[in-house]
């Protein structure tokens, strides 16, 4: 594969939802990334097979990139809490 098709591979899955990149089984999400590739007219026939075992080869980092780019934008709320509830009291703040 030359730069310019690993470049188009990576913009495609850059530009692709998160919940597809981390949801999709492999052979669905290869075959969802390549269809994109296709339908940009960024991948010559030629190159299909190349295309295919490179994202197959990729598919655990891309992933991870998805999961952060989720984390990034979504991030779990997290509660804090304090036990035991602490109590202050206005005559502890002055006598302080």
């Amino acid at each position: 594969m030359n730069s310019n098709l690993l470049h188009q591979v990576w913009e495609v899955i850059e530009t692709t939802q998160t919940d597809m990149l981390t949801q999709l089984n492999d052979n669905q999400l290869v075959q969802v990334l390549v269809t994109s590739l296709k339908d940009r007219n960024q991948l010559p026939k030629n190159e299909e097979a190349n295309a295919k075992a490179y994202i197959h080869s990729r598919l655990l980092l891309i992933r991870e990139l998805a999961q952060s780019r989720r984390d990034l934008c979504c991030p779990l709320k997290v509660k804090v809490a304090i036990h035991p509830p602490l109590e202050v009291r206005t005559q502890d703040l002055i006598a302080g």
